[in-house]
């Protein structure tokens, strides 16, 4: 009966504690992948061709995402994938910060992109599903808004305030790499401080915790 008590407060948890951070969180990753390393490459002097032949595929994770939804309906938890997604993001993040001084810095960064790209689009999955699980009917209407919203403001701080403290820092600088390699430092740091946040916040609700085999996650 206690344990029925502990699960049913655990639901109760506001989704107001959870629902914004994990869908700005969501579009993070995307806005870096498909924009912010575009503009990444150009101000490391990559040639227009190369930039456009090699990240040009980097959104396709996001199209063949069905493909692997099923594993990640069987496998474990989806707040187990969400949370362990976010630090594979937020190393990815930290791993780019790493590359920029190196003589093959767009061959290493494009492969970690291709990492988080992957990454991303199955903490989508994950997040879409726990979303559903996690919150009543009527809470899942009221913040469809809520999650467009904080998805759209990901992109606005990528497309916007990212590239503006990169310009800021290689201005302050005076090198571009050093300037990348600080804004992708400072980003792995957040998304994981987010991982972190997200470990402790979210709920764990008994239609999720029945999906993992071996034990909650």
């Amino acid at each position: 009966m206690s344990e029925q008590l502990l699960q049913q407060k655990k639901i109760e948890k506001s989704p107001w504690l959870w629902v914004p951070s994990l869908y700005f969180g969501q579009g993070i990753p995307y806005v870096v992948v498909m924009t912010l390393s575009v503009i990444m490459y150009k101000n490391n002097a990559i040639s227009n061709t190369d930039i456009a032949l090699y990240t040009s595929w980097l959104y396709l994770p996001w199209v063949i995402k069905p493909l692997w939804s099923p594993f990640i309906d069987m496998y474990r938890s989806k707040r187990f994938w969400i949370v362990g997604l976010q630090l594979v993001i937020g190393a990815a993040l930290a791993l780019v910060a790493l590359t920029t001084a190196l003589p093959n810095f767009f061959q290493i960064s494009l492969a970690i992109f291709w990492l988080m790209a992957f990454s991303s689009a199955t903490h989508d999955i994950a997040a879409d599903g726990y979303y559903m699980l996690s919150t009543e009917p009527h809470q899942q209407a009221a913040f469809v808004g809520v999650r467009s919203t904080c998805f759209r403001l990901a992109m606005i701080a990528g497309q916007g305030g990212l590239v503006f403290i990169a310009g800021y820092l290689e201005q302050a600088t005076g090198k571009v790499p050093l300037a990348w390699a600080l804004v992708f430092g400072l980003l792995g740091l957040v998304f994981l401080a987010l991982c972190a946040y997200h470990q402790w916040v979210l709920p764990r609700p008994a239609s999720d915790a029945l999906r993992a085999p071996h034990g909650d996650a």
